[in-house]
């Protein structure tokens, strides 16, 4: 019996079970790549010296052991990388292409705001003075005019009042504005309200609902559905997109796989942009790493047969002429 390799799916990421075949006898295992160098996976990450990992649990499924591990090691390790494990006691279990793991979620971002001040508004003092008898507008003492000693207790004299309220000096303005209209204008009115003839712009129209959001469960659901259906790839794709609205990246990635890359130009495009270092959607980065290397090989399926394909493809070339990995991609 091969290694085979599922994902946790009670955990909402970076958990995954290794079913090893065959009973294990050391508690320790190790994790060694097969394609480049450092090899060895240690608690840092690789490294060039053997490193021994503990399961978090080990359980006997028909006669063979299932290690269960977390984000230490599943987040570390890429998918169709090819992996050995070997045992502490010297038992190699064989090599497996690493299949793909949701990784552990990351914690949200927080934002916040600054408490909106509202402009105070500027107060208006109205001041002024006329005199009843002529009906002139007193701007208030000059320099060269003295004003009347009255003491402040003794009331103005009868017949002479100091001062108007300001609605009297309100009312006098208007009155002195429609008398000039009339001199103007004659028999016009000379009291004209603003009148806008022009038909009201159409409202807009009314904005189209967001689809409801499916969660990780459903989704696995629907994608397990599909796969004893034997549906189209097309069908796969359809998933895939309403896993990323969704905003589950790890589904959408399985969705899309599933739609065949090699026969489908969607999928390969999908699946190049969750590796593609350009794409910053928070979709697409928490589901996978960046990797040119991935990005460049989907891209490169449908290179000469897709215009968006050969143009991403040219276009990490082009910013990575230096990375030995992707020059074999970009040349052949």
């Amino acid at each position: 019996m091969t290694i085979r390799i599922t994902e946790d799916e009670d955990e909402s990421g970076g958990y995954a079970f290794i079913e090893l075949g065959r009973p294990l006898r050391s508690p320790l295992l190790s994790f060694r790549r097969q394609d480049t160098e450092p090899r060895h996976l240690g608690a840092e990450g690789w490294q060039p010296e053997v490193a021994w990992l503990a399961p978090l649990a080990v359980t006997e499924r028909d006669g063979g052991a299932v290690a269960r591990f977390g984000p230490a090691v599943v987040d570390r390790i890429e998918e169709l990388v090819p992996i050995e494990i070997v045992a502490q006691d010297g038992t190699s279990f064989g090599i497996v292409s690493w299949p793909y793991i949701s990784p552990a979620p990351a914690g949200p971002g927080i934002l916040a705001g600054l408490p909106n001040t509202p402009a105070t508004p500027p107060h208006i003092d109205g001041k002024g003075a006329g005199d009843a008898a002529t009906g002139r507008v007193d701007a208030g003492p000059s320099e060269d005019v003295a004003a009347p000693d009255v003491p402040p207790s003794e009331p103005p004299p009868q017949g002479k009042r100091r001062g108007l309220p300001l609605l009297a000096l309100l009312l006098l303005a208007c009155l002195a504005i429609g008398a000039g209209a009339f001199i103007l204008y004659g028999d016009a009115p000379w009291i004209v309200i603003a009148r806008n003839d022009a038909p009201a712009p159409p409202a807009p129209p009314p904005a189209e609902p967001e689809p409801p959001r499916l969660t990780a469960a459903e989704l696995h659901q629907r994608f397990s559905q599909l796969v004893q259906e034997r549906a189209t790839p097309g069908a796969f794709i359809a998933l895939g997109e309403t896993a990323l609205s969704s905003r589950q990246g790890g589904a959408a990635f399985r969705a899309f796989e599933e739609a065949d890359p090699v026969t489908n130009a969607d999928a390969a495009w999908q699946l190049a942009r969750f590796y593609d270092p350009g794409n910053a959607e928070a979709t697409y980065r928490e589901a996978a790493r960046p990797d040119l290397v991935r990005a460049a090989y989907y891209y490169a399926l449908w290179r000469n047969r897709s215009p968006r394909h050969t143009d991403a493809l040219r276009g990490l070339c082009d910013a990575n002429a230096a990375n030995d990995r992707l020059r074999a991609i970009c040349r052949s």
